[in-house]
């Protein structure tokens, strides 16, 4: 990179790439801009956050059935977590029976994934799975791994058939007209809230449960309660990214910065325990040979190390994003 600065060389814009890569295409982003105003009212506002994110699941949709990345579905599952998390969090937007209805749509959508996600995550840290246990043991990672591509290869194929099905297809073709603009939905008792009023109230509230729960994390707080301010952060980090236009965009970025690293030590923590998990589960299945159980079992030490880690630095790190200085920061931003 260095060298060919030296030579005159100028870092590529992305945009351009795609454009020479893909001419005539839209240019593909997670999270594309959204145009909120702060007077528009709160539902129509929810409203066109959701039709944002139904377009780009869908256009992720060819990925994943051709397996081209596995980063495909993961964009598709988080456009729909981000659906769901307007559901959830946007209370009193929608009517509560509409709110429901649409809740128990999205998660049946998210459910037929979830298995292949887990697969896809597992099989992406193959290397440094075997770089923390002994030579001695990796046959038996290879016998474990071998196993999940055949059950993943399942799993892909289910996936597949059911994206380019009818009922599908007819499904996600309905939710999207649901949140058509111009489409009318049932509206609760804030629906008419005006967005920049709504934003600041709800991030404000996330907020402050957040530093209550980042404050009581001690080294002898339980796992369950670190789990609880992961969700927690979760849920802010969700709330200040959807609601991003409404607010300054160099002030935002430097209050999600010391979130964004709170949450990043507590996923780690979070992973470490859901894959310990999983390999027990799978320790213990007729699919697991002893050579299987032993490297699942060495490996399994391995992460409740990693675990114990993360643990370490979620107190500093919490400190970090309870300090004066973000406090004054968030303050000034949704409740000044």
């Amino acid at each position: 990179m260095r060298f060919l600065t030296g030579l005159g060389a100028e870092p590529a814009d992305p945009e351009d790439i795609y454009a020479l890569l893909a001419p005539g295409r839209p240019v593909y982003t997670l999270k594309p801009p959204v145009p909120l105003l702060p007077e528009m009212p709160a539902m129509e506002a929810a409203a066109a956050i959701i039709r944002s994110c139904l377009r780009v699941a869908r256009q992720n949709e060819p990925g994943i059935i051709s397996d081209l990345d596995t980063e495909f579905l993961h964009d598709y599952r988080i456009s729909l977590r981000r659906v769901r998390s307007v559901l959830s969090l946007f209370k009193g937007v929608f009517a509560a029976v509409e709110t429901l209805r649409l809740k128990r749509a999205f998660s049946g959508l998210m459910a037929v994934t979830g298995r292949l996600r887990d697969l896809d995550v597992c099989l992406l840290e193959r290397q440094r799975f075997y770089a923390q246990v002994p030579d001695t043991l990796h046959p038996g990672l290879d016998s474990l791994f071998a196993v999940s591509e055949g059950e993943r290869k399942q799993q892909h194929q289910r996936l597949a058939l059911h994206l380019a099905g009818a009922r599908y297809k007819w499904q996600i073709a309905a939710l999207q007209a649901e949140f058509a603009e111009g489409a009318v939905l049932g509206a609760g008792a804030k629906a008419e809230q005006p967005a920049l009023d709504f934003a600041k109230a709800l991030i404000w509230k996330r907020y402050s449960k957040v530093c209550r729960l980042a404050a009581a994390i001690t080294p002898e707080t339980p796992d369950d309660q670190v789990h609880a301010l992961r969700s927690s952060c979760k849920k802010l980090r969700y709330l200040m990214e959807l609601f991003a236009p409404l607010f300054d965009n160099a002030e935002l970025k430097t209050v999600l910065k010391p979130l964004k690293k709170l949450q990043n030590t507590l996923g780690r923590f979070n992973d470490c325990s859901v894959q310990q998990a999983a390999l027990l589960d799978f320790a213990a299945s007729p699919a697991a040979t002893r050579s299987i159980a032993l490297s699942a079992g060495a490996l399994i030490g391995a992460l409740h190390q990693n675990q114990l880690a993360a643990r370490a630095v979620v107190e500093a790190k919490a400190e970090a994003f309870n300090s004066p200085e973000t406090q004054a920061r968030i303050r000034t931003l949704f409740h000044g």
